[in-house]
């Protein structure tokens, strides 16, 4: 796991392998949840679901999954300058979640990515 930091900030984090059993990568504060899940065959995970709340997210947190191929992100820093810091590359099966800042892809390979993003979703997106 490589986490990227900004002035103290956190920006983003890299996965490039799971842990053992589930293992929380981020914090319970931010508003993207994400674990990474590995347990043997026959392991058989608590039946959940997550009751209603009313919760207010202020700022859109995303995850990308590479799926096939190479990308390369350009990772910027929070609002409002959106600096450049640093480029980070995924490979098949990196996962990079982005919980400050913004970014940019460029495809290295063909490639299919899966991105998750917290919602409700609103034709926000501006261009840095």
């Amino acid at each position: 796991m490589d986490k990227i930091f900004h002035k103290g900030k956190l920006i983003g984090i890299k996965i490039t392998k799971l842990g053992k059993k589930t293992q929380p990568i981020t914090d319970a504060k931010e508003y993207m949840q994400f674990l990474t899940i590995k347990h043997p065959k026959g392991t058989r995970l608590d039946s959940h679901y997550h009751s209603s709340k009313n919760l207010k997210i202020k700022y859109v947190q995303e995850c990308l999954f590479l799926k096939k191929g190479r990308v390369k992100l350009d990772i910027y820093g929070p609002r409002p300058e959106f600096k450049f810091i640093k480029n980070v590359y995924l490979n098949p099966g990196d996962a990079f979640i982005i919980l400050n800042g913004g970014y940019g892809i460029t495809m290295v390979k063909d490639s299919e990515l899966f991105e998750a993003k917290s919602g409700p979703f609103y034709d926000d997106k501006a261009v840095i």
